[in-house]
């Protein structure tokens, strides 16, 4: 006799859902995402230029410059053990950079994680661009 395997309701897996909408967020294309820079990888971006107007330059463009990196490298498989792309590593400039991405409820006050992460509306993700040193 064979037995059909029954889905218990509510365990649906939004796995790929979260994936997508982290991608959006480290592309920077998800309304409901920010990116920072943590202070430390801000400054090496900045250089060390005396123009305040020179470091702002060279700020943005290590910043854009890094984005593409982390967007086109590949997420290694050991850094997404639940496969919702949300950490990953890359090599820029002679450092190891890392980035993740945290989920919180979108309410605007950043305490809670989101308790529906795969609903863009409901959840606001902070993408983290830091130096390895900094984790």
């Amino acid at each position: 006799m064979t037995q059909l395997a029954q889905s218990t309701p509510g365990t649906v897996d939004h796995t790929a859902e979260i994936a997508r909408l982290n991608d959006a967020a480290r592309a920077g294309s998800l309304a409901t995402s920010r990116t920072v820079f943590t202070r430390a990888l801000a400054d090496i971006l900045a250089g060390d230029a005396e123009d305040p107007g020179a470091r702002q330059a060279s700020l943005m463009l290590g910043q854009a410059a890094l984005r593409r990196l982390i967007n086109e490298t590949p997420i290694e498989p050991g850094n997404d053990p639940h496969g919702e792309r949300d950490f990953g590593a890359v090599e820029f400039q002679g450092h190891r950079i890392f980035w993740k991405v945290d989920i919180y409820a979108n309410d605007g006050t950043f305490s809670w994680g989101s308790e529906t992460p795969w609903d863009a509306q409901q959840s606001f993700r902070v993408v983290t661009i830091m130096l390895a040193s900094d984790w």
